[in-house]
């Protein structure tokens, strides 16, 4: 009999039961939904580091890696795969444009790309490209390595362009982020993967480790392995270094060895060379002097010929010996001029050979100096080797796989707020829904206690009410709410970050929360609500509840105001404030649903101008450019475009740790000259909008931005310190904070960084304003054919790629307006029924004394819109502290929220409120039609 009762009960308040087991399903539907898109998006990522075998560790050594390296490692490590990579950052053209692309082998067993369109590499000139970057339609184009590049850059590769053959995606990069570079502006814009032979390297610059296990992801059971593989993986890093450095020695000096061998060869080679020449020289000289001691013999022999011709010419008789001496005296003569010859001949060979043979020893001493001073520098070069520094890298290294966690976290942030409200809604609901039953079945109660029925089995017919309603409720709830929230948020989500598609994820724990939390505010609240009735007695059950003493109300006790109400809307007060329960119930109710939709909104409001707010009220320049090799003054290819230094501005640009507290995070640092016009680029102002003056900063001060403000709880007068791979650990005072809601940046004055830190580097970052009749686009292809530009980026461009972003993340605000706004429509219902339904007797009356239709809708409705008026406005109030909660739970490492609840959010909570209570009381005037007047008004014997 109970059984069908409870069914009869539930047929004939079909409406009621109904609107219970919507709210239910919404508040179970959108805390497990939101609850399990967290562990749902963390499987997905897991299995896609699964399926890609993303590594566990990287393993860096400045004097790179050997395959033997890599074997060694592989020995030592009990890993599932180890596997050498090779990887350069290179600025590379394409198109129109120039961009900062790290370049990587193609991988076998480690971090496997996923390929998306194309084909694989089939020779070493061809390549695979970011999908991010670049799309399907890029497949047979070129990429050139740029002339841009320093040499040294250039030789790290076979080839001076690649031929894409497909778009690919990569676990090491999982979201947009590409991490810094010092090439160009100091930030990568994607990715390529080459055969290894497209490198002209001899080295691995890396080596992956991926363990034989794959454990969840930033569970502490995984980081428990890292912390526990550590000692062993930097042990075999270090030995294969040390292996690395020993074999470089070793090389260097048998390749010295070898050098002194062939030196010490040559040496000997040259002096037998040079000792030869000398004997031939010698032989000659000693030839040449007999000679020439023959040519003084025949001069001896000619000048005593001669006197004896002259004295043999002087006697008459003598002619015919003269004649005879004529003739031996011109042999003599003929013989001495052919000595004469061959000797000047003689000597001249003698002199070039001597010519020759002393530059061939001065060449012979300049090698052999020069030689010994190359083994010298040799030897010295050799000491000089230090040896390798090696560094340890777990997968928190990579921007992609860190953001991935916090921005995950969001959405559990998020659950673990706005569902508590949903609960305390429908707990209050349930609470009057019961209250008001326990009410209307206190004859019926009184009845069955008569008939012998215990207390147990009377309220098990509320209990199984109240408690079907959460169990269906709680069933249709977790279906949809596990199906469609993980999808819905990981499809905006994918605008961010490209892996692989959501599963669907069960979490039998959080369907046991959702039952217990549930069945709490729906049976726990009904036990409260029949513990009274049950302990009375069944006589007093089964008479009329005394009527509640009337009482003035406290507007009564203004007169000013009270006097000039009409009768029927002092009755109307009277109704509201008399019954203190039911309007404490009506005012949380609506006001708790009014608060969710001021902090949906309000989280709207706090992400949806963030690009348009960044760069159009802060970063006011049209586009920022990045020289090749800097500058001092002027920039020539703006100068030559017409442009002036009033149309832009120079200014030094890099990444630094900051470290404030225990905290350490990676920021960017901008140097501005002391009297630079910045206001005209970039707004500084702090959170108040007040405007911060650049150059009063002292030199021992440094402005930082918002949101490493909030976020690491620094203020104004506290100490952080700068510090990078090429700047030593400098400690500066904050003098300010500013606002900005795009990346992290902290700033210094010239003066400041070189009185600090030392000589400020070339500027190689411009901030230009553009001419109102030019195109951001055109001039930024017109700056890249310029050689001395290496990176052109259009602010219009980046408040695109920042917009898209943010809209990944107003799903989640979809889902919130909308559930609250269901939520809200349903208590609005439900409320309303039950003040019809608890004042049928009165309504009857009404109707008897000659009421028409709308006179008596507006007698009953009015209480309505007066409530959730009242509701609406503790709602405004709940709500602001609501979303300044909710939004210090949500974190995105590269965004600072513009944390705001505007005016028209106000509003348009209020109204919407106010609008569901009219429509439902719209709605419900048919139910005062079906009223009764004979049925209410009998008597109830």
């Amino acid at each position: 009999m109970l059984a069908k009762s409870s069914f009869r009960e539930i047929k004939e308040t079909i409406g009621r039961y109904i609107a219970l087991v919507l709210i239910i399903a919404l508040g179970v539907g959108f805390f497990s939904g939101l609850k399990v898109t967290d562990p749902a998006m963390r499987q997905a990522m897991q299995q896609y580091f699964k399926d890609t075998s993303f590594y566990d560790y990287r393993l860096i050594s400045t004097l790179g890696f050997e395959e033997e390296d890599v074997e060694y490692v592989a020995e030592n490590v009990s890993a599932r795969d180890v596997e050498g990579a090779i990887s350069f950052d290179v600025l590379a053209d394409y198109a129109d444009s120039s961009h900062a692309i790290k370049a990587i082998s193609i991988p076998t067993n480690v971090n496997t790309i996923v390929l998306e369109s194309g084909r694989l590499p089939e020779s070493d000139d061809e390549c695979l490209v970011d999908s991010y970057l670049f799309d399907e339609s890029t497949i047979g184009n070129t990429i050139k390595i740029s002339s841009n590049n320093e040499k040294e850059d250039r030789e790290n590769f076979k080839y001076s362009q690649y031929t894409i053959v497909g778009t690919v995606k990569s676990p090491l990069y999982i979201q947009y982020e590409r991490g810094s570079t010092t090439l160009g502006s100091g930030v990568l814009d994607g990715y390529i993967y080459i055969n290894k032979g497209g490198f002209d390297v001899g080295y691995y610059t890396d080596i992956y480790v991926k363990l034989d296990s794959d454990l969840e992801i930033y569970s502490d059971e995984y980081k428990d392995l890292i912390d526990e593989k550590e000692n062993e993986v930097q042990t075999a890093l270090d030995e294969a270094a040390n292996n690395r450095y020993d074999r470089i020695i070793a090389d260097a000096y048998d390749e010295l060895n070898d050098a002194k061998e062939e030196f010490e060869t040559s040496k000997e080679d040259g002096a037998t060379e040079l000792a030869d020449a000398k004997e031939e020289l010698d032989s000659a000289k000693k030839q040449l002097d007999s000679a020439k001691a023959q040519i003084e013999e025949y001069e001896t022999q000619e000048s005593q010929l001669k006197a004896m011709l002259d004295m043999l010419l002087l006697d008459p008789n003598q002619q015919a010996a003269a004649g005879e001496l004529s003739v031996q005296l011109y042999t003599l003569q003929v013989g001495l001029e052919t000595a004469k010859t061959e000797y000047a001949n003689g000597l001249a060979e003698y002199n070039d050979g001597l010519a020759e043979y002393e530059e061939g020893l001065e060449e012979y001493n300049t090698k052999i100096a020069d030689a010994e001073a190359e083994i010298a520098d040799a030897e010295a070069e050799i000491e000089d080797i230090e040896e390798a520094n090696t560094y340890l890298l777990m997968r928190d290294s990579n921007v992609g796989y860190v953001c991935f966690e916090s921005d995950s976290t969001i959405v559990g942030a998020i659950a673990n707020v706005f569902p508590v409200f949903f609960f305390l809604v429908a707990a209050l609901v349930f609470m009057t829904t019961m209250n008001r039953m326990v009410e209307d079945q206190r004859t019926q109660i009184g009845v069955l206690k008569a008939l012998g029925y215990s207390n147990g089995s009377i309220m098990g017919k509320f209990v199984f009410y109240s408690g079907s309603a959460a169990f269906i409720g709680t069933a249709l709830g977790f279906i949809a709410g596990t199906i469609a929230f993980p999808k819905a948020i990981w499809f905006a989500y994918k605008m961010m970050y490209n892996t692989s598609e959501i599963t669907y994820f069960f979490s039998p724990a959080m369907l046991i929360i959702s039952f217990v939390v549930a069945f709490v505010c729906s049976v726990g609240v009904t036990f409260i609500s029949c513990r009274y009735e049950m302990g009375e007695m069944a006589a007093s059950l089964m008479r009329p509840k005394a009527p509640k003493a009337g009482k003035r109300i406290f507007l009564e006790y203004l007169p000013w105001f009270w006097n000039r109400l009409k009768f029927l809307k002092k009755v109307s007060l009277r109704n509201i404030f008399r019954y203190k329960g039911r309007l404490f119930m009506m005012v949380l109710g609506i006001g708790g649903c009014t608060a969710l939709l001021v902090a949906g909104f309000g989280i709207y409001d706090s992400i949806a101008d963030i690009a348009v707010n960044q760069f159009t009220n802060i970063s006011k320049y049209d586009m920022d450019i990045t020289l090749k090799d800097g500058a001092k003054d002027t920039v020539a290819p703006l100068e030559n475009m017409g442009y002036t230094v009033d149309d832009y501005l120079l200014y030094y640009h890099t990444s630094v740790d900051l470290k404030a507290g225990k905290h350490t995070k990676n920021v960017y640092l901008n140097v501005y000259d002391n009297d630079a016009n910045i206001d005209y680029f970039y707004d500084v102002h702090d959170g108040s909008d007040e405007h911060i003056v650049f150059a009063d900063l002292k030199d021992d001060e440094i402005i930082v931005n918002k949101g490493l403000s909030e976020r690491y709880g620094i203020k104004i007068g506290d100490k952080v310190t700068i510090s990078s791979d090429s700047m030593n650990a400098t400690t500066f005072k904050v003098a300010a904070i500013n606002e900005n809601f795009i990346y992290n940046y902290v700033y210094l004055t010239t003066s400041g960084y070189e009185s600090n830190i030392g000589t400020l580097p070339e500027k190689k970052n411009v901030y230009v304003n553009i001419k109102e009749d030019e195109d951001a686009h055109s001039v930024g292809a017109e700056l890249m054919n310029n050689k001395s530009i290496s990176v052109v980026s259009a602010t219009i461009d980046t408040l695109d790629r920042v917009d898209s972003m943010m809209k990944s993340l107003n799903i989640i605000v979809y889902l919130v307006i909308g559930s609250a706004m269901a939520l809200a429509a349903v208590v609005v219902y439900n409320l309303t029924n039950i003040n019809i339904a608890e004042r049928i007797r009165e309504i009857a009356t009404v109707k008897v004394l000659g009421f028409y239709k709308e006179e008596t809708s507006a007698y009953v409705f009015r209480e309505n819109i007066l409530l959730a008026i009242m509701g609406a406005a503790v709602g405004l109030v709940l709500g602001k502290f609501l979303h300044a909660f909710v939004m210090s739970e949500i974190v995105v490492d590269l965004i600072t929220f513009d944390v705001r609840v505007t005016a028209f959010s106000y509003i348009l909570a209020f109204v919407l409120t106010v609008l569901f209570t009219f429509i439902i009381n719209l709605l419900m005037g048919k139910k005062l039609d079906e009223i009764s007047m004979t049925e209410s008004l009998k008597a109830v014997e």
